[in-house]
């Protein structure tokens, strides 16, 4: 083997070795994520939509701390932060990192309740104040009742 040829072959077995850690470490990174996640966050991982007799068509979709609503179409889009210590009700807070006209930068806070495959939450419109309770304020506060996605 020619050097010339020896040195090509010792770059490509380099840039594969990097690419192969690389790739390695950054599945490391995601099952990281996974293991620090709270477990109020573990317990409403996963695909939560509206029922068949909703008014609205919601689909929200927690992944580790992000969370994409979409809500009668209109995708709301952020990272999600519980505090199930919060009281009179655990609270519920987007931090919305895009959404439509001024959504984008804002919270929307809001209350929570889990009772196995179903997902209560009544949260106000981005940059309002959080609900007390689960009671739905017409224009400024809205009340979602989810039921988990079953897989397959």
């Amino acid at each position: 083997m020619t050097l010339t040829k020896w040195m090509k072959h010792s770059l490509l077995a380099a840039v594969f070795t990097v690419l192969a850690t690389s790739a390695g470490l950054s599945g490391a990174t995601a099952s990281a994520d996974e293991a620090t996640l709270s477990p109020a966050l573990k317990a409403v991982q996963g695909v939560w939509v509206s029922g068949d007799d909703a008014t609205v068509d919601a689909k929200w979709t927690v992944e580790n701390d992000k969370i994409t609503a979409s809500v009668n179409g209109v995708d709301y889009i952020g990272k999600l932060k519980l505090d199930k210590d919060a009281k009179p009700h655990p609270a519920w807070t987007i931090e919305l990192t895009d959404g439509p006209g001024e959504a984008k930068g804002k919270e929307a806070k809001g209350v929570y309740k889990l009772d196995g495959e179903k997902l209560v939450v009544n949260i106000s419109v981005p940059g309002g104040d959080r609900p007390k309770d689960f009671d739905p304020a017409e224009d400024a506060v809205y009340l979602f009742e989810l039921k988990k996605e079953k897989k397959g």
